[in-house]
Parts: structure tokens; C-alpha cells; sequence
């Protein structure tokens, strides 16, 4: 069976390491003896909203869904805004329209990769942040309009957590750490919440208990946001698994990025039921563009993500 990727490069250093990255899978792929991928291009991101007044070309969210998995670039220009200030953002309306609930990111202490902690133990982190990508504080964000400021005096922005994506976060999170057990690590799955100030982090963290019975092999905690933050710069080789709310896992995940070489190590996928979308999680760095400069490995690693989700795809579809 022949893969097809929708390839969405983007905006600035996006071109450079998409197209890298794009390179070794199809080496990759090769030399497991698959059918190199079909690749659409679609063309969308701030460059491109300059030109047309659009952030994706027409019918590209629909391309989009109907490959086999999305892989992105990087999107945005610092210059280029909505009239509101926000970034052009069409892969926030991705994760929105296809229901790519689970952010997947690892943190892996690479040999060679200069680290800034000087505690030997920092070689030996290897934790993963699974982080709900289509509700809470980023539930307003996905669709430009949803939040508006009133009178210029007040804006309110609507954090949203509902049972159907939480319990569907949370199952994914206790397979995932059920998968890495079994490859040798700790299988401890952590609940990073604020549940003791915040009622839907308590239902949150609610719904991660009532799905942990259904995983008695698999170690389970719950951790407060701060707590966690604190704990990643305190003793990161202790982690394994935590899953967490949107902004508070965007927040986290680039905090733990920088413990082990920066955002340039910074791989992602986001998983839904039916898609999964792959970026490296860095900015698009436009004034380095073209220049042979971009770290291209955040995104061969998530285009190593993608080849993961694309075989456990093709496992599924032939049974």
C-alpha cells in the first residue's frame, strides 16, 4: 500500500526542513522496501496569506484530510497579523476540523547535543508530553472569531474541556505508556493539571482516574502545573508519560525542549482518529531562511513520529 502526505511547507525555515525531512523518509522508507509516499503540496501559511488574503489555498483544509497524514513545516511571519494581532494560524483549524486531539511530544537527551544541565543524570531524559491539542485555552484560538474584545475593555476567552476528548486523551495516554513499558521504561503515566483551583481541571483530572482503572499495569500520579514546571528543571530523568490540558502542555513541552538542546530538537504529532498531523514544534525563523542554517532534526524527527503512525496505520488497515 502506497502512503500519501499532504505536505504543507509554509513559511520561512519551514521550506528548508520540511524538505529535508521529507528526504530521509523517503530513504527511510526505501530501505524498508515501501513505496515511496505520494506528496501533495498545499500551499498555505502567513507568506501566503500576503499574497492571496487567505491562510490556506481553497479546498486545502479538505486535501489536506484525505491523505494519509499531514506533515507541516512550520507557519507564520512575525510581520504578517490578522488585523487583531494574532498569527496566521490555518494548522490551528486543522487540529480543530480533524479532531487532532493527542500532541504528542518527546523529550530525549540526545549523545552530542549540548545540554544546560549540568547534572549527568540530564543525558538519561527521555519523557514524552501528550498534550490535548483541540480544547482548553486554545478552544477559542482554533476558530479566528470565536473571541472578541467588547467595547475595547474586555476580552474573555472560553477554556473548554469535555468528557468525549478527555477520556479519549486519556485512554491514548495509557496505551502510549502501556507501549513504552513494554519497550523497557518506567510505565508511569502522570495527570498534570491545576485541579485544586480550576473545576474543569478537576473534572480533568476526574476522567483521568475513572479511565486509570481500566490500566492496572500502569503507574499513575497527578502533579499541579507549577509543581510540574518546577520538576522538569529539578530532576527531568524522572519523568516518563504526562498528559495535560492544552496551553499548560504548549507551555511545557517548550519548557522540557530547552532541556535537552532547544526547540530545534522540538518533535510533534497530533493524533486524531482518522489523521495525524506531524511539525517540528519551533517557529519559522524566517531570517535564517534559505541559508543552510535551519536545524533540520525537530523536523526528521517528527517525520520519524509520522512513519511510526503511518506503519501502526497500515498494521490496522490489514487486519
Amino acid at each position: 500500500m502506497k502512503a500519501t502526505i499532504s505536505l504543507i511547507k509554509g513559511d520561512g525555515i519551514g521550506v528548508d526542513v520540511s524538505e529535508a525531512a521529507m528526504f530521509l523518509a523517503k530513504k527511510a522508507m526505501a530501505k524498508a522496501g515501501i513505496p515511496a509516499p505520494m506528496i501533495v503540496e498545499i500551499a498555505a501559511g502567513a507568506s501566503y496569506f500576503a499574497e492571496t488574503g487567505n491562510d490556506i489555498q481553497p479546498d486545502g483544509e479538505v486535501a489536506a484530510g484525505a491523505a494519509d497524514a499531514i506533515f507541516l513545516g512550520a507557519i507564520g511571519l512575525p510581520q504578517i497579523r490578522h488585523e487583531d494581532g494574532t498569527e496566521i494560524s490555518p494548522h490551528l483549524r486543522l487540529r480543530d476540523r480533524y479532531q487532532l486531539y493527542a500532541g504528542v511530544r518527546p523529550v530525549k537527551a540526545y549523545p552530542n547535543v549540548p545540554m544546560p544541565l549540568a547534572d549527568p543524570r540530564a543525558s538519561k531524559i527521555d519523557l514524552v508530553i501528550i498534550r490535548e491539542s483541540t480544547e482548553g485555552l486554545f478552544y477559542s484560538a482554533a476558530v479566528h472569531g470565536r473571541s472578541k474584545i467588547i467595547d475595547n475593555a474586555v476580552c474573555d476567552e472560553t477554556l473548554r474541556i469535555t468528557r468525549t476528548t478527555s477520556e479519549k486523551l486519556h485512554n491514548f495516554a495509557f496505551r502510549f505508556a502501556t507501549k513504552r513499558k513494554d519497550k523497557g521504561h518506567k510505565g508511569q503515566l502522570t495527570c498534570v493539571d491545576k485541579a485544586n483551583v480550576f473545576t474543569s481541571m478537576a473534572f480533568f483530572r476526574q476522567i483521568f482516574d475513572e479511565v486509570g482503572t481500566n490500566y492496572p499495569d500502569i503507574s499513575k500520579a497527578c502533579n499541579y502545573v507549577d509543581a510540574a514546571a518546577l520538576d522538569l528543571i529539578r530532576s527531568p530523568w524522572s519523568a516518563d508519560v504526562m498528559v495535560m490540558e492544552n496551553m499548560f502542555g504548549d507551555i511545557l513541552s517548550d519548557l522540557a525542549g530547552g532541556l535537552v538542546g532547544g526547540m530545534g530538537m522540538a518533535a510533534c504529532g497530533e493524533i486524531g482518529d482518522q489523521i495525524g498531523l506531524f511539525q517540528p514544534a519551533h517557529g519559522s525563523a524566517p531570517d535564517i531562511m534559505g541559508q543552510d542554517k535551519a536545524n533540520p532534526l525537530a523536523a526528521i524527527l517528527s517525520a520519524g513520529l509520522m512513519l511510526d503512525y503511518l506503519a501502526e496505520k497500515l498494521r490496522s488497515a490489514c487486519l
